[in-house]
């Protein structure tokens, strides 16, 4: 597992590296406050300093042995597979479609394929977030989101 944890770290550190040159292209402040850089800037220094330490204890911490459900077993593979499936459906569908049938379809499909949830916080979840995140953004904070063919 040593050797699992010092490649996750590195890769982590990499992304950081990544995504701190991306965010520095951005403007970190601007006169009304904190621009677009800001905030990426910082995750992705949050996302080193993490990194370094995931690095450093697997290093020099206790060797731990790799677990025997380390691998997914047939059924873990299926879900991973929904997952991505579902992701490349909202990817394709967000714009014809819309942000609020998109994201409603996407947690219904998600939370019935990956858990036993009780039908009602099924649908209350899939509604608050579809309908709800869409409200909040359209609305409050006037962010654009896609509307899509039948003006969902």
């Amino acid at each position: 597992m040593k050797r699992w944890y010092q490649i996750a770290s590195v890769v982590s550190m990499l992304v950081a590296a990544f995504l701190a040159r991306e965010s520095l292209r951005l403007r970190y402040y601007t006169p009304l406050g904190p621009g677009p850089g800001f905030f990426p800037l910082w995750l992705s220094i949050l996302l080193a300093i993490l990194a370094v330490a995931m690095f450093w204890q697997a290093t020099f911490g206790k060797p731990e042995a790799m677990p025997a459900d380390f691998y997914a077993d047939r059924k873990g593979y299926l879900r991973i597979g929904a997952v991505v499936a579902a992701l490349v459906g909202v990817i394709v569908l967000i714009e014809p479609l819309g942000f609020r049938l998109v994201m409603l379809a996407f947690y219904l499909f998600l939370l019935a394929a990956l858990g036993r949830q009780h039908p009602l916080v099924t649908g209350t979840i899939a509604l608050a977030g579809s309908f709800g995140v869409y409200y909040v953004f359209a609305h409050w904070l006037a962010i654009p989101l896609p509307i899509g063919l039948f003006g969902f």
